[in-house]
């Protein structure tokens, strides 16, 4: 499943994106000779903050192996304010919408398809409970086109551009709409449940996150939508705490 991250939950994923920053550092630094920040052995920007929000896919040990952030854009966007020249027509003009997201920092370990697709339509899925109606990113042509082919409908926002460490990368914007939803489950056939969001305040939150996710994955297989999945779960890991059996 997808984990979402917060800054209310986020003290229950330290070692997760402890491990995170690290493959980032790995990825983007050592693999691709960004110029970026590191701290710590990871790799940090100023999109790293209090209203950043990490989706992040989690094996059976807890370790973090799939990763992508997405940020409200109203006061910082790394392609607005660092990369400004790759969108045409100015690129402060897309901040005329109040509900504008960012995406970034996309990780992927291994050829998993399930992972890439649950990252695919659970961002869309978020970003629609949050009221986001457009989400901006800058990628690499190969993650571009990756894209492209999985269905996300991109429009692209002005031409491919060489950057200093000599690739080439393209501005594009992802519609956020239940539409878009629809499209991408349509095409990868994916009708299951697998976004979850731990509440920092249940009395279960303390729990290894594998044994919370396990109980998730089991809500989720009787759950109709994302409320009713919420709710088993917590059921299910309440009465695991008690030594009982849910309902």
């Amino acid at each position: 499943m997808l984990h979402i991250v917060t800054a209310a939950n986020r003290h229950l994923y330290r070692r997760q994106l402890e491990a995170m920053h690290r493959q980032r550092y790995e990825l983007f630094v050592k693999g691709r000779g960004w110029n970026l920040a590191v701290r710590d052995g990871g790799e940090y920007d100023e999109g790293d903050d209090e209203r950043a929000v990490y989706l992040l896919g989690i094996d059976e040990s807890g370790y973090c192996h799939s990763s992508i952030r997405a940020r409200p854009a109203d006061d910082f966007s790394y392609v607005i304010d660092a990369m400004p020249e790759w969108i045409e027509g100015g690129a402060q003009r897309l901040r005329e919408n109040p509900n504008l997201w960012e995406m970034a920092r996309w990780i992927s370990q291994g050829e998993d398809r399930a992972t890439g697709e649950e990252i695919r339509i659970g961002l869309i899925e978020y970003l629609l409970t949050r009221e986001a109606s457009e989400c901006i990113a800058c990628g690499d042509l190969h993650i571009t086109a990756y894209a492209l082919r999985a269905g996300w409908r991109l429009k692209f926002l002005g031409i491919p551009r060489t950057y200093p460490e000599g690739g080439v990368a393209v501005a594009t914007s992802l519609p956020i709409t239940q539409e878009e939803v629809e499209h991408a489950r349509e095409l990868t056939g994916r009708r299951d449940l697998f976004l979850m969001e731990v509440d920092p305040a249940a009395p279960w939150s303390e729990l290894p996150l594998p044994v919370i996710e396990g109980a998730f994955r089991t809500a989720a297989a009787e759950a109709e939508d994302y409320a009713a999945l919420a709710r088993l779960a917590d059921q299910l890991l309440r009465a695991s705490l008690s030594g009982g059996r849910a309902a």
